[in-house]
């Protein structure tokens, strides 16, 4: 029998990602998991509409999404705990750029997106930013046969419930192949 524990987002643990901006030549990082995937080019990402960040996405439409590794945790959790109004986390991280301005990137989180803002979603307590990437930087160390390995990049997962990060597990089966299997 199964206990009904009312209305719980059961969707955790999702990845963390750390989203830079830049508001008047400062760059900043937050820690972010409420992060989903609209269609294969549009990425949503959710944010209390208290977050200094969203000041500076809306102000350039521009930001990345940085992935960081099970290494980077102290610093990835340490951006989320300060506010870049009061602290300047510019310095957390060295930082680099591609083609877009206001979207800084962290040099060793293994993938890095700058995105554009292609559209803002109001929410009562959350501004989604609906973003498409441009570019995707990898560190080849994470790349197998072209395309990113998720075991290289240990990617850190956030549990809201438990109020913990995870290590992502080992990948067990093929998709669009295992369920061929499937005897009627």
């Amino acid at each position: 029998m199964k206990k009904n524990i009312g209305a719980v987002n059961a969707l955790y643990p999702t990845a963390v990602v750390l989203v830079g901006s830049e508001l008047e030549g400062v760059i900043n990082y937050i820690n972010i998991a409420h992060v989903g995937v609209i269609d294969m080019r549009t990425i949503s990402i959710s944010m209390g509409k208290s977050h200094h960040s969203n000041k500076a996405i809306k102000l350039n439409m521009t930001l990345s999404i940085n992935f960081p590794s099970e290494d980077m945790v102290v610093e990835a959790d340490y951006i989320g705990l300060v506010s870049g109004s009061r602290v300047d986390k510019s310095k957390v991280f060295e930082s680099f750029y591609g083609e877009l301005k206001g979207a800084p990137m962290i040099k060793n989180a293994p993938v890095c997106m700058e995105c554009k803002v292609i559209n803002i979603l109001d929410m009562p307590n959350h501004d989604v930013f609906l973003v498409q990437p441009l570019n995707t930087y990898c560190e080849e160390k994470v790349l197998l046969n072209g395309k990113i390995d998720l075991a290289a990049v240990k990617p850190l997962l956030f549990d809201m419930h438990q109020r913990k990060y995870w290590k992502l597990g080992e990948g067990f089966a093929n998709c669009w192949s295992v369920g061929n299997s499937y005897k009627k």
